[in-house]
């Protein structure tokens, strides 16, 4: 959203929305305020139009099978949502791909890793994709926004062993 905002000067609209429970990213309104961009707590279809619209879920529980149907009917609700499931790339492999899994059925179309700082073995990133077959667009070194968030790239996944 930054660089479509800055570097591309398009416009953006933002939906802080709460699920299950509620989103407390109260980081995500400070940065939308930041840029100009509005962001509403209540979905609006009325709202003006943008470039580009975003809407904030909190996560859910991967176990929670009332809260995972939940989020399919709220998604449901949605004008052609585009899912991009949000993982913390510090985790171990096995639990990534169960993590996977579990939210397959929202049907993905690539995933962001977050806390790319806390990995020394990015690698498993790779393998992940091979598992999965989805695609990372996004990697970012931490939790808050825009936490170095950066394309996901080759050279990303596998730095020089001095730049680790």
């Amino acid at each position: 959203m930054t660089s479509a905002v800055l570097l591309n000067e398009q416009t953006a609209r933002v939906w802080r929305l709460d699920g299950e429970t509620a989103n407390t990213s109260e980081l995500l309104t400070l940065h939308c305020e930041t840029l100009g961009v509005p962001v509403k707590r209540f979905w609006d279809e009325r709202a003006e139009p943008a470039d580009l619209l975003f809407v904030d879920l909190p996560g859910i529980e991967m176990h929670n099978p009332e809260a995972l149907s939940a989020l399919r009917d709220q998604l449901a609700l949605l004008p052609d949502p585009h899912i991009h499931l949000v993982l913390n790339a510090a985790y171990e492999t096995p639990i990534l791909l169960e993590q996977y899994q579990a939210f397959a059925s929202l049907q993905p179309e690539d995933v962001i890793f977050t806390h790319l700082d806390e990995e020394r073995e990015r690698v498993k990133l790779w393998n992940f994709v091979l598992g999965t077959n989805c695609p990372i667009s996004f990697l970012t070194t931490g939790q808050k926004i825009p936490g170095e968030f950066r394309r996901a790239e080759p050279s990303l996944l596998f730095p020089q062993k001095n730049q680790r």
